[in-house]
């Protein structure tokens, strides 16, 4: 790479560089903004509706994804940058081979050639780096699988969600058709819930109350 074609990425970067600067900081006005906007100045959120308080998080967290995603950016031009100050700058890190100017115009702080970033994009490596933190502790069920030390299918998400949804939820008993409170609703009074036939409720000790001592 001669010193004309230099320079022309290196204005190409700081140009990005100082977007992305002022996209961050953008948001992050945007961000106190709408913490002012959707805030309730309320001591207790116990009269809001829960839909209500999931789109305001909604928003603030999409919100500080994409400052972190240009804060990310920010990271690669500047190591582009370096690159191009130590005379590295175009030359894949993984393979050594030359990164086509075509992909450095685009996206002028790649510093892998297509074949090998499409590898990375592709290794298990990536796909494990890329999964949120929370599923690090998260067990099963809600949690991936192989990141689990520990399954337990008799008790699933589905049994927990009723258990808690016993002691109420965003559905009025109004809403849910002719019960009088969560617990008839969930405790199989007035419908077959979690049974196929009369006999699923018969229990293994039922039948041994049935048998001769």
């Amino acid at each position: 790479m001669n010193r004309q074609e230099a320079e022309h990425y290196r204005q190409l970067l700081l140009k990005m560089l100082d977007e992305t600067e002022n996209t961050i900081e953008m948001l992050k006005s945007n961000r106190e903004a709408e913490q002012d906007k959707y805030s309730s100045g309320e001591l207790s959120n116990y009269d809001n509706h829960p839909a209500d308080q999931g789109t305001e998080l909604f928003y603030l967290e999409m919100n500080n994804a994409l400052k972190v995603h240009g804060e990310g950016i920010m990271t690669d031009i500047k190591d582009a940058l370096g690159r191009l100050d130590r005379g590295v700058y175009g030359v894949c890190v993984q393979c050594g081979g030359e990164i086509p100017p075509e992909r450095l115009e685009v996206h002028p702080y790649a510093k892998m050639c297509l074949g090998c970033q499409e590898d990375y994009e592709n290794s298990s490596e990536r796909q494990n780096n890329d999964r949120p933190n929370e599923e690090l502790v998260i067990d099963a069920p809600f949690g991936r699988k192989y990141l689990n030390k520990q399954e337990d299918d008799e008790y699933e998400g589905m049994d927990q969600l009723y258990d808690l949804m016993k002691f109420g939820s965003s559905d009025s008993p109004q809403d849910l058709g002719g019960y009088r409170d969560y617990r008839e609703y969930y405790t199989n009074e007035t419908d077959k819930q979690g049974i196929v036939d009369d006999m699923d409720q018969f229990s293994n000790d039922d039948y041994r109350r049935q048998l001769p001592d």
